[in-house]
């Protein structure tokens, strides 16, 4: 692990503690981190997500930064992502009508306009064409995993979540984590990097993202899905272990020997 990673993990993350709820037999998720970053950090977040998925051996890795749909360009855009590198996408809830609503208002809708004042932007800094997905300042946005292979972390980038007010929750699976930000305005701009761990490998799962209110938008970009698993040991690692571990005991035995 990182001296980055593990400082961020230390200082900032957040357990799944807060407030999971998971039904037994359930699939819900297993380990929750959660990074928090000042939209200046931009460069160190992206660096902790590398990390996260340095600490394990990967496999089954997809990641979707929009860059592949049109963004809306005042007149047309793609709402409502379907077939992406990692599912579908969509609004529910209420629709909204805020000033950073484009298009119709009851879809998510691709953006590229990274200087919008709400500061939602690109959290990949992709040379493509700088994309996110973006709540439009509906309830929230439903993500749907089906059909990708099997998978056990999700991984995401969460921009400007509760920067008017409202408090924003998260359901994983069968996981809810309700009220994240703990009823306080955030700074706009705010960056959120959730690594979650699932209780078991699926080949389907949906991620919900709201406020309890609308017109407090927010954005998403760098959705992962991955299959991770521990790092294995190398065989002649594992003999170097067992006979240090050999000759620790074989010292304990001469020392007590010498005791008597």
């Amino acid at each position: 692990m990182s001296r980055v990673f593990r400082s961020f993990v230390q200082c900032m993350a957040v357990s799944a503690a807060l407030g999971a709820a998971s039904s037994a037999g359930a699939v819900g998720v297993d380990s929750l981190t959660i990074l928090k970053f000042d939209r200046s950090a931009l460069a160190t977040a992206r660096d902790a997500k590398q990390d996260f998925l340095d600490n394990y051996s990967v496999s089954n890795l997809r990641t979707e930064t929009f860059e592949g749909f049109q963004a809306w360009d005042g007149s047309s855009g793609t709402a409502n992502p379907q077939n992406t590198a990692v599912g579908d996408f969509a609004a529910f809830g209420s629709a909204g009508s805020g000033r950073s609503v484009v298009g119709n208002g009851s879809e998510t809708q691709v953006r590229s306009d990274s200087t919008m004042p709400w500061g939602r932007y690109d959290a990949e800094q992709s040379s493509l064409g700088g994309n996110w997905l973006d709540s439009n300042d509906n309830l929230g946005m439903r993500w749907d995993i089906d059909g990708l292979g099997k998978f056990n972390t999700v991984a995401f980038f969460l921009l400007d979540v509760a920067d008017v007010g409202g408090n924003f929750s998260m359901k994983i699976g069968d996981s809810l984590y309700a009220d994240m930000n703990e009823n306080t305005r955030l700074a706009t701009g705010n960056i959120h990097l959730v690594l979650a761990v699932l209780s078991e490998a699926v080949e389907t799962l949906s991620v919900d993202l709201y406020h309890h209110r609308t017109n407090d938008g927010f954005g998403i970009d760098g959705a992962s899905i991955a299959h991770i698993a521990p790092v294995p040991v190398p065989p002649a690692a594992g003999f170097l272990l067992a006979a240090l571990g050999l000759l620790g005991g074989m010292r304990r035995i001469a020392g007590i020997r010498r005791a008597v």
